[in-house]
């Protein structure tokens, strides 16, 4: 999906920070709405759910404050999906935890610089088009795989890993939690893991939009040719356990499993956390190169005919 495809909704309701945003936004080569007016803003999404792929949202406004509206945007099945980034002179970690909980997976620190927003912005397209998954073509699949009691599977690219994630989180009675926390995981091994991309080159990568051709070019790498991630999945009891196992040489994962303050405001960096925020049950092991997740299996009695 091309920048000129992309349209942003900026709300808040200071007039110079609005046009601050906006002109950032014309700079970068998005397209924009713009609204003083928590209700207006809301009025035109509620009208126009697939007009607007991204909304920068000011916390404390007149009217309907931000998490108000944060909470009817994903309250709305049509609207739930589209990345918010919210803007707030407080980020603290509890506050950004009851706001992620909420379903702000970004946060902009205001007074804000207004690259780092076209970074945010950025990231949240990337997730677009990157982390979106579908559903709907995979009941026939998911419903051969409820027998399945033992299986091997392997994993090499993003697109495998969505793919992947798509149907078998169905088997759960959470799918899009559960689907959402998996594809985190299995990412986290291709591309930290098998990969080697470091947080700091990804942070970088992301806010310029490079990461996805990174990704692609290290992938053809030949000494990451053979590489995959390998994830066996078990069924005992009503249980499914999946291991994922990549190839590289591990990392510090412990750092990750909470938000920290100084990750807060960065486009990259949350997976891991959210994941666990998802409710997904996971562990890792001792050097990080493999990740030990299990999930509630849905009722078949509950299963779509």
């Amino acid at each position: 999906m091309e920048k000129q495809q992309i349209k942003v909704m900026a709300v808040d309701d200071d007039e110079i920070n609005l046009e601050i945003l906006t002109k950032s936004l014309k700079d970068a080569g998005y397209d924009y709405s713009a609204f003083l007016s928590s209700k207006e803003a809301w009025a035109f999404l509620s009208q126009h759910p697939q007009d607007i792929h991204v909304v920068l949202l000011d916390k404390m406004m007149p009217e309907m404050d931000g998490i108000e509206m944060l909470g009817k945007i994903k309250s709305t099945p049509d609207l739930q999906n589209i990345p918010v980034i919210m803007q707030t002179g407080d980020v603290g970690v509890q506050e950004s935890i009851d706001g992620l909980k909420a379903g702000a997976y970004y946060y902009l620190s205001k007074p804000f610089d207004p690259s780092m927003m076209i970074a945010l912005v950025n990231a949240a397209v990337r997730d677009i088009v990157s982390k979106r998954i579908d559903h709907s073509d995979q009941q026939e699949i998911t419903q051969t795989l409820r027998y399945l009691k033992e299986g091997k599977f392997e994993v090499v690219t993003p697109s495998d890993a969505v793919g992947f994630v798509s149907t078998i989180a169905l088997l759960s009675d959470a799918p899009d939690k559960i689907g959402k926390a998996l594809l985190e995981l299995i990412l986290n091994a291709i591309e930290h893991g098998n990969l080697a991309i470091g947080y700091d080159v990804k942070a970088k990568m992301v806010a310029e939009g490079t990461f996805d051709q990174e990704v692609e070019r290290r992938l053809k790498l030949s000494e990451n040719s053979k590489k995959v991630v390998d994830v066996r999945l078990q069924e005992k009891g009503g249980t499914i356990t999946l291991t994922i196992t990549d190839q590289g040489k591990g990392f510090k994962w412990k750092g990750y499993l909470h938000f920290e303050p100084i990750r807060l405001t960065d486009p990259n960096g949350r997976g891991i956390a959210v994941a666990k925020l998802m409710g997904l049950d996971f562990r890792y092991a001792a050097n990080g190169n493999q990740v030990v997740c299990s999930f509630k299996k849905a009722d078949k009695s509950s299963a779509k005919k």
